[in-house]
């Protein structure tokens, strides 16, 4: 964020590992939160990026981010439904937001070990949330899919590629503009591939209302 979008590290807010609670969520993301307070601007476009474990509603009906101290058995108790997520996001005054989501929502993790118990991950199949019209959203992966670990690059699959495509890579026709729907192509063709390659199926998914905006200019 720093070095390829430019972005003032005064301006980014980062916890990770044990500090990523539920508590801490809600300070950041709930209506009157962190957020809230910090984007003023109505030109002011913001990113978020969350990498780690989602969890399905019992029934399948709503998704969950799991923080650290949450519980995927509990995703309703502990867990930051990712439809609150959209609904305060999009009630801030940004003119557009970017989410980027390495976690799945299968019961499972990267690993593919199971995160529920007595839970089979074939048959979880939670029903994502249509985001607000200025929210584009990177998901890892769709359906039962498990957003899989890339053990020889250190990262998660879909974050190494995304932030390839950040880099530049995901410029495919050359004019210095990396787009929302190039980056799009740029991640569903290269980590589907190398999920095969570990014997896996992940296609990552884009929704946003507009796919021909740019979500990068390069000098």
């Amino acid at each position: 964020f720093v070095k390829v979008l430019g972005i003032p590290a005064d301006n980014i807010y980062t916890v990770h590992d044990e500090k990523a609670t539920l508590g801490e969520m809600r300070k950041i993301f709930d209506a009157g939160g962190w957020l809230k307070s910090n984007v003023k601007d109505k030109n002011a476009e913001l990113y978020i990026f969350y990498a780690g474990h989602g969890a399905p509603a019992t029934d399948g009906s709503k998704a969950f981010l799991i923080p650290y101290d949450g519980d995927p058995n509990y995703p309703a108790q502990t867990g930051y439904e990712l439809e609150t997520l959209y609904a305060n996001l999009g009630a801030l005054p940004a003119k557009r937001v970017m989410v980027f989501l390495d976690a799945c929502f299968s019961g499972a993790d990267r690993d593919n070990e199971i995160l529920l118990a007595g839970a089979r991950p074939p048959t979880l199949r939670v029903a994502q949330p249509a985001a607000d019209a200025k929210i584009s959203v990177f998901s890892a992966s769709s359906g039962a899919q498990v957003s899989s670990a890339y053990p020889d690059r250190q990262h998660g699959l879909f974050s190494y590629f995304l932030m390839k495509g950040m880099r530049g890579e995901a410029d495919l026709n050359g004019d210095k503009k990396i787009t929302i729907a190039e980056m799009e192509q740029f991640l569903q063709e290269n980590v589907p591939y190398i999920a095969r390659r570990m014997g896996r199926e992940q296609d990552p998914q884009v929704n946003s209302a507009d796919k021909q905006s740019v979500l990068i200019q390069m000098k």
